[in-house]
């Protein structure tokens, strides 16, 4: 089974729609840990949701808000501005939520 999730802070989501209607939701989830030197390090994780999920997050997740993805692993192939071939891997949501772990009270 293809499986993933991921926890980290979201960027701001940018929410799109295909010629068909669909909703498209994309952000990148920042994890973080310690390398070998003992520092801290960032990777992003590419994340892509569709239909409802996709409106559902762009309405509620924020630019550093602490979240949970699931959801399996994709080859994703695009072509940059400058005509570029670019391939990567992007994490296709199942569920995806606020993570409650460190939240503040407002």
């Amino acid at each position: 089974m293809n499986t993933i999730t991921v926890c980290g802070n979201a960027s701001e989501p940018k929410l799109r729609y295909t010629q068909s209607g669909q909703a498209v939701a994309s952000f990148a989830v920042f994890v973080k840990r310690k390398n070998k030197d003992g520092e801290m390090e960032s990777t992003p994780v590419n994340v892509v949701a569709w239909g409802e999920m996709a409106e559902n997050i762009t309405a509620n997740v924020q630019k550093g808000d602490r979240v949970l993805v699931s959801g399996r692993l994709q080859d994703s192939s695009y072509t940059d501005k400058e005509g570029n071939e670019r391939k990567g891997v992007e994490l296709v949501a199942d569920e995806a939520g606020v993570s409650l772990r460190w939240s503040r009270n407002a």
